[in-house]
């Protein structure tokens, strides 16, 4: 029980990590276009988007925790392995948190929404990826 609980910590902070990498790379791709080849330019970006990044991960652990854990207890329960579940159940707690953020009707015309389904669907299947290596690296030891 406890190895499964660490399991499934291990692969919400992932997916956590790997939403914010996904958020924080539209920030970088803008910095990169906005920076015309300025390689000075180009890293002073990368330093001083770093804050921002952590605190897109922080909101994302407090936004995702409880979704997550109903749909990891879900899965559990009714063992459900599957990529695609944890993907599109990833997605969902993206648009659900965005909609949270952001409480106007206009977020979901505006394309944030498709960039956090996209971060939370990224989210999802690096849960599921992370979760099933620990599992086999366990019953390898």
């Amino acid at each position: 029980m406890s190895s499964n609980c660490a399991r499934a910590f291990g692969g919400w902070l992932a997916g956590c990590g790997a939403a914010t990498a996904v958020v924080s790379a539209v920030g970088q791709t803008l910095l990169m276009f906005v920076s015309r080849g300025d390689v000075a330019r180009l890293l002073q970006g990368v330093v001083v988007l770093l804050l921002p990044s952590a605190v897109i991960f922080v909101i994302t652990c407090l936004l995702t925790a409880i979704p997550a854990a109903v749909v990891i207890w879900l899965s559990e329960e009714f063992r459900i392995r599957s990529a695609a579940f944890f993907g599109c159940a990833g997605a969902a707690i993206g648009a659900l948190s965005i909609s949270l953020l952001v409480r106007s009707p206009a977020i979901w015309t505006s394309g944030a929404v498709g960039l956090f389904l996209v971060a939370g669907f990224v989210a999802g299947l690096t849960y599921s990826f992370v979760v099933r290596e620990l599992a086999a690296y366990e019953q390898s030891v």
